[in-house]
């Protein structure tokens, strides 16, 4: 969180300073402007944020769209969909959207709150309605509350950021939802319907990590995981599984793979969390 410092224009007015003062730190500790579990829902938030453009609708693992769910519910919704088109470059045939949550600051623009990402980077079928997809590995918003507490009114905004090959993550603009905590639960406050069934979405973390680690549940209900294919050393007695040829093509697929995602998802971690530090070829921080 950057430090925040209020300065009055009337420096002999020690008592108003110190008056002002308070509320900005009774704010950044989340004193201020907070609602408590049994208050009334909020009907539209109370920030803003200039870059939003759009909203984004989440859907559950049968492919509804939902408004509402548990704090502790892993992951925190089974796909979130953009009400608007990615744009070029990043509608190409190596386009991938991630989904972030951030904490909403009062005193603070948008672009300096504090966040983390919920989901890995997706591959998504459709450039008109560009959409992640979540693992039961992946965050609950509870998670997210440990990391960063809701201050303003117990509001988080989501946010989904674009990517592609050979470009930074697209954040110029991008679709948002305002997500409000009441207790154990969250609902959704703004935004407006999708169609979660627009098109695919595919984790990257169900291609470069091994099916013990990783279920997908696809939004038509489907259980679907990922199989990474194992090869073993036999002695003289057997014989091999597999062909040389065909083991060195099934490791060199893999390791292109873990090339493309993991850079992606590295840097959107150093960003999510305020940290913009460019790395060399190697990924070796500067």
């Amino acid at each position: 969180m950057r430090p925040f410092a209020f300065i009055t224009s009337d420096a002999t007015d020690t008592g108003s300073r110190r008056r002002r003062f308070a509320v900005v730190a009774l704010s950044v500790l989340g004193v201020v402007g907070a609602t408590p579990a049994g208050a009334a829902p909020a009907t539209s938030v109370p920030y803003s944020d200039p870059q939003a453009v759009g909203y984004i609708g989440l859907c559950d693992a049968a492919g509804h769209q939902v408004t509402s769910g548990s704090m502790s519910a892993h992951p925190f919704a089974w796909r979130a969909v953009s009400s608007v088109a990615a744009p070029a470059p990043y509608n190409d045939d190596w386009r991938t959207a991630i989904l972030l949550a951030y904490q909403p600051q009062q005193f603070l623009t948008s672009t300096e709150w504090s966040g983390m990402e919920l989901t890995a980077s997706s591959r998504y079928s459709n450039p008109a309605h560009p959409m992640t997809a979540a693992t039961a590995k992946d965050y609950s918003l509870h998670d997210v509350t440990e990391a960063y507490k809701p201050l303003w009114d117990n509001f988080y905004e989501l946010r989904i950021y674009l990517g592609t090959k050979n470009a930074p993550p697209y954040e110029t603009t991008y679709p948002a939802l305002g997500i409000q905590v009441t207790g154990s639960t969250w609902h959704a406050v703004g935004g407006g319907p999708v169609n979660c069934t627009s098109g695919t979405s595919t984790s990257l973390e169900t291609i470069v990590l091994p099916t013990s680690t990783t279920t997908t549940t696809t939004p038509v209900g489907e259980t679907t995981t990922t199989t990474v294919p194992v090869t073993t050393t036999t002695h003289a007695t057997t014989s091999s599984s597999s062909s040389p040829s065909a083991t060195v093509s099934i490791v060199i697929s893999i390791v292109a793979l873990a090339a493309l995602a993991i850079p992606t998802i590295a840097y959107t971690r150093r960003r999510a969390h305020g940290v913009e530090e460019p790395t060399d070829e190697s990924g070796d921080d500067q």
